[in-house]
């Protein structure tokens, strides 16, 4: 979420003793800064509008390719892949979401893939869509060099309720096991549109790159999984990543949280620049979550390859002008205890 900086002039006060008045002045105006930035950092309270566990699909539905091997099996113990909880789990069955896959039952070389959206649903203004993301593959065979462990897992703003693919909306999709020359794809559409590589915060859309090695090393799959290989680094395998993708004003920007709160910026763009060749894109109505196996290859282990999302919530997000109040009413209490001492 964009910060405002705001800029403070402090008034010239006389004192007994000019140099120890300005040593003050100096070492208020520091503290202040730091107090006018936490308090931005934590803005006002989001409304939330719209939250699910995912334990249940009865109020979601359900759009599907031509090829229809594709499953969403919601309330899924996730817990019996050797998983652990989802950062944002609160209370309730925590160790359930919908356990996501695409290209992995009727043996077809034909890729597949699904959306899913929250029905009778739709959302405008400033939001944000935050959920809790695992993605899980065949990491020994990846090493291998076999076929059939790269998939695709994502979501977005601006949904229309009735496409399958990527076509609608602001969404962003990522790889599990890295193994595209595209890990990372954004788009903006209708008609689809996909944002270049150059224009992504890391200027490529490679997972290879440093810019996300740095911030994604190699990790190992759940031990029960017997898997030896480790995933790739670069890309969000085998742990836990909250994607987030909020809207503020014209921007948009597409995030990867780890569960520490460490955040990773994938891209962000002005949703009515048409000047990169795109028709702009609306982020007003449902979100989606996507799912898929883009390519004609089928894993020679489909028990092991599928994602996981848990924790959708749709917030509000506070206006710029109001985390800039935040910052002076923090300046003022802190302004305020100095004076009282």
């Amino acid at each position: 979420m964009p910060l405002t900086t705001a800029t403070f002039t402090p008034q010239i006060f006389c004192t007994e003793n000019a140099t120890k008045g300005r040593e003050l002045m100096k070492s208020t105006w520091i503290l202040l800064g730091a107090a006018a930035l936490a308090a931005a950092c934590h803005a006002p309270a989001q409304a939330q509008l719209f939250s699910d566990d995912m334990s249940n699909g009865a109020s979601w539905g359900m759009n599907i390719s031509p090829d229809t091997d594709v499953a969403a099996t919601f309330g899924y113990d996730y817990s019996a892949d050797g998983i652990p909880e989802a950062p944002n789990s609160v209370g309730g069955p925590a160790t359930t979401g919908v356990k996501l896959e695409a290209n992995n039952g009727d043996g077809n070389d034909i890729g597949s893939y699904f959306t899913l959206y929250p029905t009778g649903q739709s959302f405008s203004g400033n939001i944000q869509l935050r959920f809790d993301a695992w993605m899980n593959h065949d990491a020994d065979e990846r090493v291998g060099a076999a076929r059939g462990t790269t998939e695709f897992l994502g979501g977005g703003l601006g949904y229309d309720n009735v496409t399958a693919d990527v076509a609608s909306g602001a969404q962003l999709i990522v790889t599990g096991d890295g193994g595209s020359g595209s890990d990372y794809r954004a788009f903006k559409s209708p008609p689809q549109f996909f944002i270049d590589g150059s224009a992504m915060e890391g200027g490529s859309r490679n997972g290879a790159i440093a810019y996300h090695t740095d911030f994604f090393p190699e990790v190992a799959a759940p031990a029960v999984q017997g898997q030896t290989a480790l995933s790739a680094a670069g890309s969000p395998g085998f742990q836990w990543v909250t994607f987030e993708v909020n809207t503020i004003g014209n921007l948009v920007n597409f995030w990867l949280e780890k569960p520490g709160g460490e955040r990773h910026l994938i891209v962000r763009y002005d949703k009515t620049d048409t000047s990169d060749g795109s028709a702009g894109v609306s982020t007003d109505g449902n979100i989606s979550l996507f799912y898929a196996d883009f390519f004609s290859s089928i894993s020679p282990r489909p028990d092991l390859t599928f994602g996981i999302i848990d924790n959708v919530v749709v917030s509000t997000v506070p206006e710029p002008a109001t985390v800039a109040l935040a910052g002076l009413a923090g300046l003022g209490l802190v302004a305020l205890r100095r004076r009282g001492r």
